[in-house]
């Protein structure tokens, strides 16, 4: 991986960011011109987040990741699920990241997707091939459970791209929205 689509990479794992964090908007404004030169799309993508209120881009972050369990930014969910194997993915990871000298933010999950952008970036002589296809697969299953006019959608295929992963197509065209209109009784809580 040359030095261009390291930093794409960490680009795109700053937008990935919750728009919230703090320092976002500065990094998102300092990085916009060094995005136009890397990647025309990558330049659309922050010219677009940059037209955009914080409190309207953490509601979208949050209707795209935290409510869409397919779309999760956890590789390792994608993979194994909620199994016990899960478990031993994140300790693996962690100490990937401890061997690496690497600074893991304590309030995520050491298969954070943004945070593995970064480090693969940062550390390119630890990101192995058997890693970047495990962060392609995710990224591609997540592009696939975002709508077209998802705002996060082209992050995912600047990913794949920059990963040389193929893009496949999505296996069926339908959505899968749960169908709640139809239950026997209210549901509320309280």
């Amino acid at each position: 991986m040359n030095d261009d689509a390291r930093l794409v990479l960490k680009l795109i794992s700053e937008l990935l960011d919750y728009p919230g964090r703090l320092g976002f908007w500065d990094r998102v404004s300092e990085h916009a011109d060094l995005a136009g030169e890397l990647d025309a799309r990558l330049k659309v993508v922050y010219d677009e987040f940059r037209q955009h209120k914080t409190i309207e881009l953490e509601k979208v972050y949050v209707a795209t990741f935290d409510f869409n369990p397919k779309a999760s930014l956890y590789i390792t969910g994608h993979e194994l699920g909620d199994s016990r194997d899960r478990g031993q993915a994140l300790i693996e990871l962690t100490a990937l990241y401890r061997r690496a000298g690497y600074e893991v933010s304590d309030d995520q999950l050491a298969d954070f997707l943004p945070q593995l952008l970064e480090f693969i970036a940062v550390r390119p002589d630890l990101g192995n091939a058997l890693l970047l296809k495990r962060i392609a697969r995710a990224a591609q299953r997540i592009r696939d459970h975002l709508g077209t006019d998802n705002l996060y959608r082209p992050l995912f295929d600047l990913i794949l791209r920059t990963l040389e992963y193929p893009v496949k197509p999505v296996d069926s065209g339908r959505d899968e929205h749960p169908d709640l209109d139809n239950l026997p009784y209210p549901v509320e809580y309280r």
